[in-house]
């Protein structure tokens, strides 16, 4: 019985301590691409969230278009558009979406 409870107790720590190892990668990810877009120089597409439209479904739909883009707040995502085409195409994906 101890050994059991020594092998659940073990695993609640190892998947706490994986979970909070990928937490914490997710939030400097995130801020790394936030520091990125508010950069002096970078060319980026503010774009306002249509009332009852999900930001989150919206940037998924750029991350899989190969954009990066944050939410600045719930209503504005703001996009990298580093080449000359990408805020039209921007445009038209999310309002594809």
């Amino acid at each position: 019985m101890v050994v059991i409870a020594v092998m659940v107790v073990g695993g609640i720590l190892v998947a706490t301590v994986l979970a909070v190892a990928a937490l914490r990668s997710w939030g400097q990810e995130l801020n790394r691409t936030e520091d990125e877009l508010h950069a002096p120089g970078v060319r980026t597409l503010s774009y306002d969230v249509p009332p009852g439209r999900d930001p989150a479904a919206l940037r998924a739909t750029l991350a899989l278009a190969g954009f990066r883009a944050i939410e600045e707040n719930p209503t504005r995502l703001l996009v990298a558009c580093p080449g000359a085409d990408d805020p039209e195409r921007v445009r038209l994906l999310l309002e594809s979406a």
